[in-house]
C-alpha cells in the first residue's frame, strides 16, 4: 500500500515538473530578445516567438501558415529543404537575408540544430537581426576602398584588383590594358572658379566616366586630377577606342559652371611577365607625351 501510494506522489511530482520545465521553457521562449522559430523537416511552421514575427512584421498567426521559404531571399526552396534535411544535433551557423511583409529585406544571422519531439525532427532555429551591423561592415569597406570626393575606387583597391588581373593574364593569357587621364591646366580651373568648382568638376567628370565604360571596367581617382582606369580583357586597340571616345564625352559635356575641360590620355596593355612599376611606367609615359604633344589626346605605347 505505502509503495503504490509513493510511486503515485513519484509520478504527480515528475508530472508537476514537466509541467514547470514546459511553463518554464514557454517563458523563455516568448521573453527572448532573439527571433525565435520551430520548423518542421518539410519547411513549414511549428512554433515561432513573437520576437520572430514582429522582425518579418508579420503576426504569429500569419508565420504558423508560412513555409520558410517564403520569407528567405538566399536560398531556393530546393536548398532550404536540403539543408534542413542535414541539419544535426551540433546545428549551424549561417548568415542569410529575409524578406519582410512590408517588401524590405534584412540580414539575418541564424544558429540551427535539430530535435526530437514525438517521434519527429524538428529544427530549432536562433534568428539574429545583423542588419545595422551589415550596414556598418559595408561602410568601413566603402572608406576603406574608394575616394572620398569622387566615389571612385582608389589606389589600394586598384593594386589588389591589377594584382589578380596580372595573374589571370599570366595564367589563362586574356588579355588586360590601362587607360590613364589628367585634366588639362587644372590649376586654372581651381584658380578661375575656385577650388570648390573643381571639385564639383571632379565629381561630375567621375560620373561621367562611370556611365561610359563597362561594368568590369576599374575607375580609379589616381591622385589629385589623376584618373586610372582599369580595362580587363582588352587589347590595345580596344582600349585606345575606350580612351578616344571617353576624351570626347569630356571635351562636350559643360560642367555645372557652365565651362568645358578637356583631358589628356596615355593607353597601354599589359605583358605578361612585367612587374607593375614597368607596366604603370609605360602608362605614365603615354599620359606624359599626351601633354607634351598638345594635350586634349590620346597616345599609346607598347611594350
Amino acid at each position: 500500500m505505502g509503495t503504490e501510494v509513493g510511486s503515485q506522489l513519484s509520478e504527480s511530482l515528475i508530472d508537476e515538473l514537466r509541467k514547470e520545465r514546459a511553463s518554464l521553457w514557454r517563458i523563455l521562449f516568448e521573453q527572448s530578445r532573439d527571433g525565435i522559430v520551430v520548423l518542421k523537416v518539410d519547411g513549414s511552421v511549428f512554433e515561432a516567438n513573437q520576437e520572430f514575427a514582429r522582425m518579418l512584421g508579420y503576426s504569429i498567426e500569419e508565420i504558423r501558415q508560412m513555409r520558410v521559404w517564403e520569407w528567405d531571399v538566399h536560398y531556393s526552396r530546393s536548398q532550404i529543404l536540403e539543408k534542413l534535411a542535414k541539419i544535426g544535433e551540433p546545428g549551424e551557423q549561417l548568415e542569410t537575408r529575409k524578406r519582410r511583409k512590408d517588401g524590405s529585406v534584412i540580414d539575418v544571422e541564424l544558429s540551427n540544430s535539430a530535435t526530437v519531439f514525438e517521434g519527429k525532427k524538428l529544427i530549432f532555429c536562433i534568428c539574429r537581426d545583423i542588419t545595422q551591423r551589415k550596414l556598418m561592415e559595408a561602410e568601413i569597406f566603402r572608406y576603406a576602398t574608394t575616394d572620398n570626393l569622387t566615389g571612385l575606387f582608389n589606389r589600394r583597391s586598384f593594386d589588389q584588383r591589377l594584382t589578380e588581373e596580372m595573374d589571370l593574364t599570366m595564367r589563362y593569357g586574356s588579355p588586360m590594358a590601362l587607360v590613364m587621364y589628367d585634366f588639362d591646366g587644372f590649376k586654372g580651373i581651381n584658380d578661375a572658379h575656385g577650388h570648390v568648382q573643381g571639385d564639383k568638376v571632379l565629381e561630375q567628370s567621375a560620373r561621367l566616366v562611370r556611365d561610359n565604360v563597362r561594368s568590369t571596367d576599374m575607375v580609379v581617382r589616381w591622385g589629385g586630377e589623376e584618373f586610372m582606369i582599369l580595362v580587363p580583357q582588352a587589347r590595345l586597340v580596344t582600349a585606345k577606342v575606350l580612351a578616344e571616345k571617353l576624351r570626347q564625352v569630356l571635351e562636350e559635356y559643360v560642367f555645372s559652371a557652365r565651362f568645358h575641360v578637356t583631358a589628356s590620355f596615355g593607353v597601354t596593355e599589359y605583358v605578361p611577365g612585367e612587374s607593375k612599376d614597368t607596366l604603370l611606367k609605360r602608362v605614365d609615359d603615354a599620359l606624359y607625351r599626351a601633354k607634351a604633344l598638345g594635350r586634349n589626346r590620346v597616345e599609346v605605347l607598347g611594350s
